[in-house]
């Protein structure tokens, strides 16, 4: 089960996913060890520094919150408001507006539904339209044109393209409907693997989370009450961490109950944890795990330094310091956030650089930006 709080401060939303009676399938891990939450050094914020800021340019047309599914081309931003789900907003790397893709309506060259979407260096996006027991692939292409690239007998939440052409497709544990949580598909939609055997047997509210992450070498994956992390090479799943939440891990008796029908107080009084995050670069690795307490929303940002081997965590709140409570990539030896110029503005006040606060001036609506941060030291 997974219950996120999103807020910037101005509005406070549950989303409540999953009733089940039985605890999901993990896979045997081989050669790995649980990282234990407990046991890892904690990391003072003030060892990060903030060397860029991008502005991403708003106005009253693409007013967005903080629950962003952020995705980069070469030469682009493309930001998917999960609470909204109307568009795919488009950025120039320096966070000039370019405009709305796959955009969800009534009218020519528009969509029903906007589920997940990937992004093709040429530009084009494809994205997941899921709707009833079927699902749909549709190309969009830079004008806002869409082609069907296949349908699916399955109910995806989320999907990816693989490398090899062949697409990856996350239903969750929506039984019937969902044999296997995971599937493969060729370029036509046709299912070459499944992956995760679904044995859920209880309800299901709808789901709506990140489950892929594109690794250094491999696909990273994901899933809600899941402590695994896997990678995906090839063909093959396979376990890569598995995680020990400790007082915050989901309690055996949770799988014995309706989630209306006490469940939902359980988790609600003990408090539990979730990876919601994988991220990877060749010098870095971050695993973000959402912890939700009877007192409030929290993360561990777990941060591995792929050369030393060192491991720590920065702990961050969403009721008070959560400057950097939303990682959403790494590249090389630096970490991307997401924030807000008037976080950043109470954070910092005028200790930022001159040509930082510039990149933030007031205007008439705040605005996220996106933060390039490093890790000044492990020690």
């Amino acid at each position: 089960m997974k219950i996120i709080l999103k807020s910037l401060g101005y509005s406070f939303l549950f989303i409540l996913i999953v009733a089940c009676s039985q605890k999901p399938t993990t896979e045997k891990l081989e050669g790995i060890s649980e990282l234990k939450l407990t046991e890892i050094k904690r990391l003072p914020k003030e060892q990060l520094s903030v060397f860029d800021l991008i502005p991403l340019e708003t106005t009253s047309e693409n007013l967005m919150g903080l629950d962003l599914r952020i995705r980069t081309s070469s030469e682009y931003f493309f930001v998917f408001d999960e609470a909204i789900q109307d568009c795919v907003h488009q950025f120039e790397k320096d966070g000039r507006y370019l405009g709305r893709r796959a955009i969800v309506g009534e009218g020519p060259n528009t969509l029903l539904r906007l589920n997940d979407f990937y992004v093709s260096e040429d530009g084009n996006l494809e994205v997941l339209n899921s709707l009833g027991d079927q699902a749909e692939v549709f190309q969009v292409g830079v004008d806002n044109s869409i082609r069907s690239i296949f349908k699916v007998d399955y109910i995806p939440s989320s999907f990816t393209k693989l490398a090899t052409g062949d697409y990856l497709l996350y239903g969750g544990y929506n039984l019937p409907f969902v044999s296997h949580r995971l599937i493969r598909t060729d370029s036509t939609g046709l299912v070459q693997e499944k992956y995760l055997e679904n044995n859920y047997s209880n309800k299901m509210l709808p789901m709506t989370e990140r489950n892929f992450f594109e690794g250094n070498s491999h696909l990273k994956i994901i899933e809600t009450f899941n402590k695994q992390g896997y990678q995906f090479g090839g063909s093959e799943l396979k376990p890569e961490v598995t995680m020990d939440f400790g007082r915050y891990s989901i309690p055996a008796k949770f799988w014995e109950m309706d989630l209306l029908e006490g469940g939902f107080e359980l988790i609600e009084e003990n408090g539990f944890a979730n990876l919601d995050g994988y991220f990877e670069s060749e010098d870095l690795t971050l695993l973000s795990v959402h912890i939700q307490k009877p007192e409030g929303i929290f993360k561990n940002l777990l941060f591995v330094d792929k050369n030393s081997g060192e491991k720590r965590i920065l702990e961050t709140s969403l009721s008070g310091d959560y400057l950097f409570h939303y990682p959403f990539g790494v590249e090389e030896n630096h970490i991307l956030f997401l924030s807000y110029q008037s976080v950043l503005k109470k954070e910092f006040g005028e200790n930022l650089s001159q040509d930082l606060l510039a990149k933030i001036p007031d205007q008439e609506y705040d605005y996220p930006v996106l933060m390039k941060v490093k890790i000044s030291s492990f020690k």
